[in-house]
């Protein structure tokens, strides 16, 4: 799990500059649209900060668990 951790900031930060430009499901417009780009970009890093923790966390548990059974 270590190993992935740099490629992991890596897709985040990816994740964070292209994210405004996506559009959202069912067709909607992409959040650049209607925000302006660097809140956008703060919005995404925040929500980035918040999961990629807790998927760490959980995907570390599963490894743990599979390697106790």
């Amino acid at each position: 799990m270590k190993k992935r951790i740099p490629w992991g900031i890596l897709g985040g930060i990816a994740f964070v500059f292209i994210f405004p430009f996506l559009p959202g499901r069912r067709g909607r417009r992409p959040m650049i649209e209607s925000w302006e780009y660097h809140n956008v970009v703060i919005f995404s890093a925040i929500l980035y900060v918040i999961v990629y923790p807790i998927g760490y966390v959980i995907g570390k548990n599963k490894i743990e668990k599979r390697l106790r059974n």
